[in-house]
C-alpha cells in the first residue's frame, strides 16, 4: 500500500505544479498582451475634425476614429441593432446604419438618437502616443 500512496502523492504534486506553472505563464502572457498597443495612424495624417476607418487589432472588427481638439476616440461601426456596418455622415455629425436607419451621436458616447437601436456603439480604447494614434 505504501507504493500506491507514494504514487498518488507524486501524481498530485506533479499535477499541482503543472497547474501553478500554467497559471503563472497565462498571467504573464495576458499582462504583456494588454500592455502592448497597436499603431493605427500617424497624428500628422489625421487632422483635427477628421475621421479614419480602421479594423481593430484585438478583435478584428471595423471601427472609426475621431480626432478633436481635446484628443481622439473611436467606436465600433457594427450597429447594435442587427449588426450592419454604420457610416459617418459628416454633415449630420452622425453615425448612420443603412439597414434600419439607426443613428448614433459620436460626440455623446455613440448613443442612439433615432431608429431601432437602443444601445450605444461599443467604444474602442485609443490614445495619442508620440506621433501615433494607437489602439490600447
Amino acid at each position: 500500500m505504501k507504493k500506491n500512496e507514494e504514487f498518488d502523492r507524486r501524481t498530485t504534486l506533479r499535477g499541482a505544479l503543472l497547474v501553478a506553472l500554467t497559471s503563472i505563464t497565462t498571467l504573464l502572457t495576458k499582462e504583456s498582451a494588454t500592455a502592448a498597443s497597436t499603431n493605427i495612424i500617424k497624428t500628422s495624417k489625421l487632422k483635427v475634425g477628421a475621421t479614419h476607418s480602421f479594423t481593430t487589432a484585438k478583435q478584428g472588427i471595423p471601427a472609426i476614429l475621431f480626432r478633436t481638439k481635446t484628443g481622439v476616440f473611436a467606436y465600433s461601426t457594427i450597429c447594435t441593432h442587427q449588426g450592419c456596418t454604420v457610416t459617418y455622415n459628416k454633415s449630420k455629425k452622425s453615425l448612420i446604419c443603412p439597414c434600419h436607419g439607426a443613428q448614433f451621436d459620436p460626440l455623446k458616447g455613440a448613443k442612439p438618437t433615432t431608429g431601432p437601436a437602443e444601445t450605444p456603439l461599443a467604444a474602442i480604447k485609443v490614445a495619442i502616443k508620440g506621433a501615433w494614434v494607437v489602439e490600447l
